[in-house]
């Protein structure tokens, strides 16, 4: 399979509009599509009042509508998730836009919510870190140079414990500078590395990742139930669904589970079986497909099954990061007390040799 290209400007580029305007956008698109607007109607319309950074992407948006490209390619103009788009773009095929916009909003204002869920965790602890690092540079060049002047006048003697925590407050600033350094640098290669694998090995990769590919199975397998649901519903058999990932050219993803699929049934194996195999799905929904397949009502299964891997996702964010703010807390409080012990212990010794 041939390795994608990579625009590495593409990483740092800001998106055509914020989150929030991402979600409003679909709102009233579908809305208007409620309420009998064509599409090129409802855009055009939504086009006016629509802050769009670039004038470029307006210009692409207002072609595309001018040759007739449907919601998805639009989406895709905006930047959308391609989760999203490809959600938009099948729902197409079947008529089905405005309701699967609708499910689109949920699950975007689900992942929104998150994010302010740990912004609003992170933020002030962070800002709390923050201030007392500077604190900590501010004294490491005024306060603790005079103190270790003035112990080495008196002769007070440090213990290797009190060198030792000296030397810790001491390099710790710099330490994090550098870490936080090799860390961004580090994190831009990986995903440089992971863009340019093809799809079976991007998806051995996360999945020897081990706090990621707990995530990256839940949202795969929602993806999947949920295209499926819309598939089943209208009656897709699944060689025709196999066709449709088969022909996708921009969602490298699909097209291999196309070719997987395909591979795979072709050898006599149940569509169960094959998907486990990948090993990039929730065990229930093998459990789903198997069952919904015996009772014939797989499409209902789905999309009920796919609510509940949205729900099961947002309480699994919320789970962990209740105990990100105590860690980041109790780190905190092991620097100050490590502070006021690289001051007062040597205090307390100065004292001593006094009397």
């Amino acid at each position: 399979m041939k390795t994608p290209s990579i625009d590495i400007s593409k990483l740092f580029q800001r998106k055509p509009l914020s989150t929030l305007d991402q979600i409003d956008f679909l709102k009233r698109l579908a809305d208007l599509l409620a309420h009998g607007f064509t599409l090129s109607e409802a855009i055009h319309f939504l086009l006016q009042h629509l802050h769009i950074r670039r004038q470029e992407t307006r210009q692409q948006i207002t072609q595309a509508l001018q040759q007739g490209s449907g919601c998805a390619k639009l989406l895709e103009l905006l930047q959308y998730p391609q989760t999203i788009v490809m959600q938009v773009y099948f729902a197409e095929l079947f008529g089905e836009l405005t309701t699967c916009l609708i499910s689109s909003i949920d699950y975007m204002e689900r992942q929104r919510q998150a994010k302010q869920s740990l912004l609003k965790t992170l933020q002030y602890p962070i800002v709390l870190l923050s201030i007392f690092i500077v604190m900590l540079i501010v004294l490491n060049q005024t306060v603790i140079p005079e103190f270790q002047n003035l112990y080495e006048t008196m002769d007070v003697n440090l213990s290797a414990f009190q060198k030792g925590l000296t030397q810790f407050i001491v390099l710790l600033p710099p330490s994090l500078f550098f870490t936080f350094i090799i860390g961004s640098c580090v994190t831009l290669l990986l995903i440089v590395f992971y863009q340019r694998l093809s799809p079976p090995y991007r998806i051995q990769f996360v999945l020897h990742v081990p706090y990621l590919k707990h995530y990256f199975k839940l949202l795969k397998t929602y993806r999947l139930a949920t295209e499926f649901s819309l598939f089943y519903r209208n009656g897709i058999s699944l060689n025709k669904i196999v066709e449709i990932y088969t022909s996708q050219t921009k969602d490298a993803y699909l097209n291999y589970l196309g070719h997987y699929i395909l591979e795979h049934t072709e050898a006599g194996s149940p569509l169960g079986k094959t998907l486990a195999s990948l090993k990039c799905f929730e065990s229930e929904l093998i459990t789903f497909i198997e069952q919904g397949q015996k009772k014939g009502k797989l499409d209902i299964e789905l999309k009920l099954y796919s609510s509940i891997l949205i729900a099961k996702i947002e309480r699994k964010i919320l789970k962990q990061l209740k105990f990100v703010q105590p860690i980041i807390f109790g780190l905190l409080a092991f620097l100050i007390v490590a502070l006021y012990l690289v001051i007062m212990l040597p205090m307390f010794e100065l004292m001593q040799t006094i009397k």
